[in-house]
């Protein structure tokens, strides 16, 4: 469970509420929001400025490297505050509407801004301000704003706080980021004395469903979107988790079970590609079964009891009805460690979302889930968090860019649901509105957002200013897999490589020569 545990810090599954902002100030008055300010302010300055609908109940200037995350929030995700500019720490609360309470910071450089806008997503639940996710931005001279979404994190009882508040409730699902997009880029405004000339939204996860959200409903707010492992299909996706949860554990899978599960996949469909190196770059052409993997005599720890293999199957199918509808496809070959994380009572999310949100009824037990009975109350339920209309043409007609990918071995969202995504988008906006707007990257061997066997450092933000600033399209792009620091696990026998990330539906392929950890040894080929 170390990896799992690892891997769900790099990916954002984020499960700890950051420290409470003050909320005693009383609501400061509404004013018109200016298009652009006349003078630049003061970041102190702020503090006393009306926004409306908002508190501001903190506006300080940090100190280069002075900054330290607060206490009892989410610290971790790698990020280097000591080398952070000096900057103006905003902190704030939105109130659209009496139930709501949407905490936010906005970080502005002290000096060389470089005139855009951004927002972060979120991941799980949310309920906690993501302060590492605004290091990087910011040391690239953005404003940048990231919100807890209208909540606090509740812990194990993860929905706990949606109980008979539906205004929260569309505050996470799509409000929470609208109304930071029009306060912070009005706040940023006022601090510069000039609006911003881009903005941009990027997130992973509940912060991939969170920027097709906005590409959907708001296609003015932003210029580009990084929509990564969305998780856009929601109500499906949590009864997945269920699925997953309920197939796991004494009777059922082993949680032991899961790396072997794993290496077998990877003994079956590594060579697909041409070349052995743990990487499956093509699952769509993997035919790995567990039975495969079935005892024929005792159970033993190399092997599958006839009810592990039923398990595994079912988990594999995805959530699927009694007529064989499937509701959301199930994760893919080489992802199975990943699905011991929807075992932890931290991360019990789809448990929650059905007891708190769907049912209303907190002693519901998820091993009585039934996709015929709870999937046409769940979809309608959660009908605000689903963000699968493919149709953004009112986002493209405006200039918009979308950059969407998915890691193969995603082992809590599946990959193939943000195919099914992609291709619906085809259909309705027709490949060539596809060709000058969007892209999608599948990414062989990468887990949920990030890490992983494949080669899952990939610029992204890189390329969405290079489209939208320079107009120059992206096409394959660079991926590598950083060796880990000394000393750290499994550095000993790691290696550092790259790979092109291929524009779907194309995949790496190996071209029969040259160094394998070298991306000019691979092409991209169509299926």
């Amino acid at each position: 469970m170390k990896h799992i545990t690892l891997t769900l810090m790099a990916a954002g599954i984020l499960l700890s509420a950051c420290s409470e902002q003050s909320s005693d100030q009383p609501a400061v008055a509404s004013s018109p929001l200016a298009t652009s300010a006349a003078q630049a302010m003061t970041c102190e300055s702020l503090l006393s400025t009306n926004f409306p609908n908002t508190t501001i109940s903190r506006a300080e200037t940090i100190a280069a490297g002075a900054y330290s995350a607060p206490a009892g929030g989410f610290p971790g995700m790698g990020a280097d505050y000591s080398s952070l500019p000096a900057f103006c720490q905003v902190a704030g609360s939105i109130h659209p509407t009496s139930d709501s309470d949407i905490r936010f910071e906005l970080w502005l450089p002290s000096e060389n801004w470089n005139g855009r806008f951004m927002q972060t997503g979120n991941g799980g639940a949310a309920g906690s301000i993501v302060t590492s996710s605004l290091a990087d931005p910011l040391m690239r001279g953005y404003a940048v704003a990231n919100t807890d979404t209208g909540h606090v994190n509740g812990g194990a009882d993860i929905f706990g706080w949606a109980v008979d508040h539906p205004e929260k409730v569309t505050d996470f699902a799509w409000r929470a980021v609208h109304e930071l997009t029009v306060t912070g880029k009005a706040i940023t405004s006022s601090r510069y004395g000039s609006d911003p000339e881009k903005s941009y939204f990027v997130g992973c996860s509940t912060g991939g469903r969170q920027g097709l959200m906005e590409a959907q409903r708001f296609p003015d707010d932003y210029d580009a979107i990084v929509a990564g492992a969305p998780a856009n299909n929601w109500s499906p996706l949590m009864a997945l988790s269920i699925v997953i949860q309920s197939n796991l554990g004494e009777g059922k899978l082993g949680l032991n079970k899961l790396g072997l599960l794993k290496e077998a996949a990877i003994a079956s469909c590594d060579a697909l590609d041409g070349v052995e190196d743990r990487i499956i770059s093509n699952p769509a052409a993997c035919n790995f079964t567990p039975a495969s993997l079935q005892c024929a005599g005792e159970t033993t720890a190399q092997c599958l009891a006839a009810e592990e293999v039923e398990a595994a199957q079912t988990i594999y199918k995805g959530v699927v009805s009694a007529s064989g509808q499937v509701w959301i496809p199930g994760t893919g070959p080489g992802s199975e460690q990943l699905w011991g994380a929807y075992t932890s009572p931290q991360f019990i999310i789809g448990t929650g979302f059905f007891q708190d949100i769907v049912l209303n009824d907190a002693n519901w037990n998820p091993a009585t889930f039934n996709a015929d009975e709870h999937m046409p109350v769940a979809m309608e339920g959660g009908s605000e968090l689903i963000a699968m209309d493919p149709d953004i043409s009112d986002f493209i007609n405006q200039g918009g860019k979308l950059i969407t990918y998915h890691g193969t071995t995603d082992g809590l969202i599946p990959f193939a649901n943000t195919v099914n995504y992609v291709e619906s988008m085809i259909e309705s906006l027709g490949q060539q509105a596809m060709n000058d707007s969007v892209r999608y990257y599948q990414i062989p061997g990468m887990d949920h957002c990030s890490g992983g066997e494949g080669a899952y450092a990939i610029a992204w933000l890189d390329a969405m200013e290079s489209w939208v600033e320079e107009g120059s399209a992206p096409g394959n792009l660079l991926g590598t897999h950083p060796a880990p620091p000394p000393g750290a696990p499994g550095a000993d026998n790691a290696r550092e490589f790259s790979r092109p990330v291929c524009q779907y539906p194309a995949i790496p392929t190996y071209n029969g020569s040259g160094d394998p950890d070298m991306a000019s040894s691979f092409s991209c080929v169509a299926p």
